[in-house]
């Protein structure tokens, strides 16, 4: 439903939204709440909510004691599907709404907590050329920190796209010093020139083209129990799950969820406790 090219038909889709995520995650909305929030009057309200009404039958109810409308148990969302974050963010005040990807601040509301992870980030001048260099299809030349090198060092790339881990962003590139793609890790980097026209088509990426498909079931030591939280939490269907990875992508999927390399193998340790 909606359309972004009429403004008022967005306008009544964004307050139609706006009741029923009050009513689903809150368990109420009354009128004033649309008028405060979009400024509109009673007549508008109402037919705000009798829109919705008519579009999600049964899902509200009148309260004529507490004067509001008041979501049923039954009620399912009908305009778009909103997750927990929505509700934390609109209605544990003291908390902010934590997009994909972004640096999390201690919440401030005693009812919701999350990690507050050390930032891992790029100077935004970098973030800035590294993204035109991808969106153009540019060279760029950057000064780049190797946990595999003793010093900094410039280098030449020729970014293809840009990867989230979960934690952090990288970039895939091709790299000219070494004359392969790789994987660079944006907060690694301290500076980047201006982005250059590239000088030649770039070669197929191969690791980056291919997709892989992980089938996953929960570990044989556990017990049945545990097993069954296991396949309960991962939404596993006949014991199993499946994701479907690009290659490049796999050594990220892996580290987050346990799992060993292609080799068996961990990844190394990068950080440990201070003594004392």
């Amino acid at each position: 439903m909606g359309n972004s090219s009429n403004p008022e038909q967005w306008a009544v889709q964004e307050r139609l939204r706006f009741i029923e995520r009050a009513a689903y995650w809150r368990g109420w909305v009354q009128r004033q709440d649309l008028s405060a929030v979009y400024g509109k009057g009673a007549a508008q309200v109402s037919a705000d909510f009798q829109k919705y009404l008519e579009l999600n039958p049964g899902a509200l109810a009148y309260s004529t004691s507490r004067k509001r409308y008041e979501g049923q148990e039954t009620m399912r969302q009908a305009l778009q599907e909103s997750r927990l974050e929505d509700a934390v963010h609109q209605y544990l005040s003291g908390t902010t709404r934590l997009p994909y990807g972004a640096v999390a601040q201690p919440s401030t509301n005693p009812s919701v907590e999350w990690v507050v992870l050390p930032q891992r980030l790029a100077p935004v001048e970098v973030e800035r050329r590294i993204f035109q260099a991808v969106l153009h299809g540019q060279r760029v030349r950057v000064r780049y920190l190797s946990v595999h090198g003793s010093t900094a060092e410039w280098r030449w790339l020729r970014p293809r796209a840009l990867a989230h881990d979960g934690h952090r962003w990288h970039v895939r590139a091709w790299c000219e010093n070494h004359g392969d793609y790789r994987d660079f890790v944006l907060a690694r980097m301290t500076e980047a020139e201006w982005p250059v026209a590239g000088e030649a088509p770039l070669l197929p990426d191969k690791d980056w083209e291919e997709w892989v498909t992980l089938r996953l079931r929960a570990h044989p030591s556990l017990t049945d129990e545990a097993r069954t939280a296991v396949e309960h939490e991962y939404q596993m269907e006949n014991g199993e799950c499946r994701l479907r990875v690009r290659r490049a992508m796999l050594i990220y999927v892996q580290a987050h969820l346990r799992l060993p390399g292609e080799d068996g193998a961990l990844a190394p340790p990068r950080l440990e406790y201070v003594a004392g």
